[in-house]
């Protein structure tokens, strides 16, 4: 399964992402250090990706919550 930090680099990076969504880029860049795609960006990122379905993004959300700290600070 990819995370936040995969999903950004593999849709051409924080700009592209941020054009897809119309988000800033500079939002895309703290989901990226943050590596959590937020709540509130899910209905835009599914609509312009649509292989991020609701499943998949709540398992990247599920890993990302049982993950230790430590891990998502890398």
């Amino acid at each position: 399964m990819t995370d936040a930090k995969q999903f950004v680099r593999d849709h051409g990076g924080p700009k592209a992402v941020a054009l897809a969504t119309d988000r800033k880029p500079g939002a895309v860049s703290l989901w990226v250090n943050r590596n959590k795609l937020p709540r509130d960006a899910w209905p835009e990122i599914m609509k312009a990706f649509p292989a991020m379905t609701l499943d998949v993004l709540l398992a990247m959300e599920a890993a990302n919550d049982a993950a230790p700290a430590t891990a998502n600070a890398a």
